[in-house]
């Protein structure tokens, strides 16, 4: 029997990857801008992203700012926040999610470490 067929059925298995992209939820995103915490977002797709569990974002209810988290692995979610900066262009504003929910500005080669929530 093939490994996914043990893992259950198509749905099942979808029911599964949906529950564990939802575990990894964050309870609010905070924009980088203004700083507004806010928890009306949605998981976003992301397949063959290798090393990124999972993605969020929404617009800031008080800027309008788009926000964007990745979580996975530090070096993929790095990687895939400077190519998001680069396909959104030099308005965007990279920053991390402390584990305290606070914005924290991205700085190449800076103190600290994004721990896998890099928006």
């Amino acid at each position: 029997m093939g490994e996914a067929k043990k893992r259950g059925t198509p749905e099942e298995r979808a029911a599964q990857a949906r529950a564990r992209v939802e575990s990894l939820r964050p309870a609010q995103l905070v924009g980088g801008n203004c700083k507004t915490a806010f928890s009306q977002f949605e998981a976003i797709p992301a397949p063959g992203l290798q090393g990124i569990d999972a993605v969020f974002g929404g617009q800031c209810p008080n800027c309008g700012n788009d926000v964007i988290v990745f979580k996975g692995e530090p070096n993929a979610v790095a990687e895939a926040m400077i190519a998001y900066e680069r396909m959104m262009g030099e308005g965007t504003r990279l920053g991390y999610q402390a584990a305290d929910g606070t914005h924290v500005p991205f700085e190449p080669g800076g103190p600290g470490t994004p721990e896998g929530s890099v928006h």
